[in-house]
């Protein structure tokens, strides 16, 4: 009689725990922190002062290299390398967001600028609660053949997707339409192969569909906490 009575309040146990975290992740909330906690935790994200991270992509039988620098709470540059030549780069001084590419020079400035800014965060998620962006949960998808969560974001008319892993946690996926010449065109950035630096799990590869157009990217290196100088953000 006892046995039975320790396995009923055994199995009581476990479907209540049960309960809790499927209501839990019924919340858009619980499904971010749920996935800041799975790559190392907030206080161990807020630690990152500066990173630098080196990418490689295959174009058509040509090599695409990327060199990405951020330094925190907002400064951004990325260059980009086709055959050891510059192709074009962007630089975000924490005010103005400057690209130029094949010659032409665009910028941005101030809400606009910070949000591209965002787009290249690894983490943009520490900033949402300060920039009151609006977030729900969309419901459960498949991304390559796994459940996974997707969460709604919402800011200055602007709204985009990411998708978690329901097993994992892990961000997988991210969705968002933009505006081309050629009308409305969703861009699709997937992420996969998580690797520890520095007790930090970063996707070490990325996916980009953009229309018609792919490309597959892989992480060489990411180093975090080495120190870069502000003249690297310098806009001329």
């Amino acid at each position: 009689m006892h046995l039975r009575t320790l396995f009923s309040g055994l199995i009581l146990c476990l479907l209540l725990s049960g309960a809790s975290l499927a209501q839990e992740l019924a919340d858009a909330n619980a499904v971010v922190d749920r996935y800041l906690a799975a790559v190392g935790g907030r206080e161990k994200l807020r630690g990152i002062q500066d990173m630098t991270v080196n990418m490689t992509a295959d174009m058509q039988g040509r090599t695409l290299e990327m060199e990405t620098r951020l330094k925190m709470p907002n400064k951004f540059k990325q260059v980009s390398y086709m055959m050891g030549n510059e192709a074009g780069g962007t630089i975000y001084d924490g005010t103005t967001l400057s690209r130029s590419m094949r010659g032409q020079q665009t910028t941005k400035q101030g809400q606009e600028a910070f949000q591209e800014f965002l787009q290249n965060h690894p983490f943009p998620e520490l900033y949402y609660d300060t920039l009151k962006v609006e977030r729900k949960l969309a419901g459960i998808e498949k991304v390559d053949e796994k459940d996974a969560y997707k969460v709604e974001y919402a800011a200055n008319g602007t709204t985009w997707y990411d998708y978690f892993d329901k097993e994992s946690g892990l961000k997988v996926m991210r969705s968002a339409t933009t505006e081309t010449p050629r009308g409305k065109s969703e861009v699709k950035v997937r992420y996969g192969d998580y690797k520890p630096v520095g007790g930090i799990l970063f996707p070490h590869s990325r996916s980009q569909k953009f229309g018609q157009f792919e490309m597959n990217m892989e992480t060489s290196s990411i180093k975090l906490n080495k120190g870069i100088d502000d003249k690297q953000f310098r806009i001329k």
